[in-house]
């Protein structure tokens, strides 16, 4: 399955008579989304199978791999279903992989409103955390104390140091809303998929099992 040098993962199967009528084959992989700045946004394992009919590769969809994998057993299958399934390989190999392809286009076609209201509400918590630190400090820079230290003009070196860091830490406060909220925008900016395939499982009615 494409560039993967052979390091998945193939197993057989048998399956109930009643969940399969004839063999199918499933292919399993990690997909990761990476954004922008080459962030982990997600990370999924997904499936995509089809079944197999007179040497040929049929795709089900999202629904019937799920049922055909839930109908799995851990019987396995004969050795002859296995030489047969060797000699099928080459014929299916490719349409496998098409179908893996075709199952990560739809995940992320589905999966790019999922990501716009992750990056919008980022948006929204880093702002919110900033702005809660901001008024938090203009309200101890307008504690009493400090009110009264103005008032009496006996304001120690302790104190009028604190007081100057914490208006310098307010006055970064707009910027680092900005600077923070620019890389959320990157992180999520162009999200690109990867996928690792790490497995095939064919799914072998127990007739055809001998």
């Amino acid at each position: 399955l494409e560039e993967r040098k052979g390091l998945y993962r193939v197993t057989a199967r048998c399956v109930p008579n009643h969940a399969l009528d004839t063999i199918a084959v499933v292919a399993h992989a990690r997909l990761v989304v990476v954004g922008g700045d080459s962030h982990r946004l997600h990370e999924e394992i997904i499936t995509a199978g089809g079944t197999i009919r007179e040497g040929r590769f049929q795709r089900m969809n999202v629904g019937q791999t799920q049922a055909a994998l839930d109908a799995m057993r851990d019987t396995p299958a004969g050795e002859r279903v296995q030489q047969d399934i060797r000699r099928l390989w080459p014929n299916i190999e490719d349409n496998l992989k098409a179908a893996l392809e075709a199952r990560k286009d739809d995940y992320l076609y589905r999966m790019e409103r999922l990501l716009q209201e992750r990056e919008a509400k980022e948006l929204a918590d880093i702002e919110a955390i900033l702005t809660e630190l901001q008024q938090a400090i203009e309200r101890e820079l307008d504690a009493p104390e400090y009110r009264q230290l103005q008032l009496w003009e006996v304001e120690t070196d302790q104190l009028h140091r604190n007081k100057t860091a914490l208006r310098a830490r307010l006055e970064q406060i707009p910027a680092e809303i900005e600077a923070e909220q620019a890389q959320i925008r990157a992180r999520f900016a162009d999200p690109q998929p990867r996928l690792f395939p790490v497995g095939v499982t064919f799914l072998v009615p127990e007739r055809f099992n001998r």
